[in-house]
């Protein structure tokens, strides 16, 4: 069942830990919009707050300094539906210097494992789309009922 949109916006802000808020302030705008109570407003701000970090930290560690993440707000019948995706403007990543401190391949994991979980503790609906280069596409909803 497809659900009309009644508003949609998108933001885009440096792949920098630093603009986080900046995609928080946006989410509170558009809960308001679509109509979200305070606790579901403080459960989304948690949600992508960990969206957001999750594809910062994945950008820099596949050596993207100077992507973007986009983030898609779309206000539907039901629910605050939110689209969270990097952009890096180029095909390639490019050569960083080795971390002093090796990440392994589990911790690595581990991380986006702790991700999802957070993600589907806060948001009612949570769908990830592996983009390659450990890079995550992030979908998550919230529903007015809930």
């Amino acid at each position: 069942m497809s659900s009309r949109t009644f508003a949609q916006t998108e933001l885009r802000i440096p792949a920098d830990p630093n603009y986080i808020v900046v995609a928080k302030r946006t989410a509170a705008g558009m809960a308001s919009v679509a109509g979200l109570g305070v606790e579901a407003l403080d459960e989304l701000n948690i949600a992508i707050a960990e969206a957001c970090e999750h594809t910062i930290s994945s950008a820099l560690a596949a050596g993207f300094a100077d992507a973007k993440v986009r983030i898609n707000f779309r206000v539907q019948e039901d629910a605050l539906r939110v689209d969270v995706r990097l952009l890096t403007g180029r095909s390639e990543a490019v050569e960083r210097p080795a971390p002093k401190v090796a990440v392994s391949p589990v911790a690595e994991r581990e991380a986006l494992d702790m991700a999802i979980q957070m993600l589907r503790c806060f948001a009612d609906d949570v769908d990830f789309q592996a983009v390659g280069g450990g890079l995550m596409h992030v979908r998550l909803a919230k529903y007015r009922w809930r």
